[in-house]
């Protein structure tokens, strides 16, 4: 659900569970308030106002989800994942809790470290737009969802995607650049098209 789709959705809701709207609703503006403190943190650490990139999310393209990763049937091969190693598109990714292990980061040393939220603690990935805007100071978060030892375990998870608008510039900032050896490693484009060229790389589009 994002900002649009939370008035329309009508008929979308589960009927059976009437709490389940107003309790995803609240979530939703919880972890969008708290996204927005984050990338004041992140502005204030690059040099920038503080609204700086909290600015670019507001009204933007946030998504709440629900993840929910099945019962393995059959047998898996072996190495096989619940989701193949990624990185997110957005400016940050917040985790809440899921209800089983899984998630993996990728460290900088190449070595895949599990990593488990508890209950009220927040797990945040960079995405590859703020890394994109940063010109790579702060790294898109490589991680994945390996299978469980119990194939009959099933898992849920909810990541909110903070998105800036449509029409946010990407590009490298200039102060990100100078900070960076003085040379611009990433393309100039906006936020949609950005997001538009990468929902296609992955059939999405």
């Amino acid at each position: 659900m994002n900002r649009q789709s939370l008035a329309a959705v009508e008929g979308g809701w589960p009927e059976q569970i009437p709490s389940f709207r107003p309790a995803m609703t609240q979530l939703y503006q919880q972890l969008d308030a708290c996204a927005a403190i984050l990338l004041e943190a992140c502005a204030l650490y690059l040099g920038q106002p503080r609204p700086w990139l909290r600015e670019m999310v507001t009204e933007g393209r946030s998504v709440l989800r629900i993840a929910h990763y099945p019962p393995l049937t059959g047998s898996s091969p072996t190495g096989s994942l619940r989701a193949a190693p990624h990185e997110d598109i957005n400016f940050i990714t917040l985790l809440c809790a899921a209800t089983q292990p899984g998630l993996e980061i990728l460290s900088n040393t190449g070595e895949w470290q599990p990593i488990q939220a508890q209950p009220g603690q927040i797990i945040v990935d960079t995405g590859d737009m703020l890394q994109n805007l940063t010109n790579g100071l702060f790294k898109s978060t490589t991680h994945r969802v390996v299978n469980p030892q119990d194939s009959a375990t099933q898992r849920l998870s909810m990541p909110f995607f903070a998105h800036p608008r449509a029409e946010i510039d990407l590009s490298p900032h200039p102060i990100c650049i100078e900070r960076t050896h003085g040379k611009a490693r990433f393309p100039a484009m906006t936020a949609e098209t950005y997001l538009n060229q990468r929902l296609q790389e992955i059939g999405l589009g």
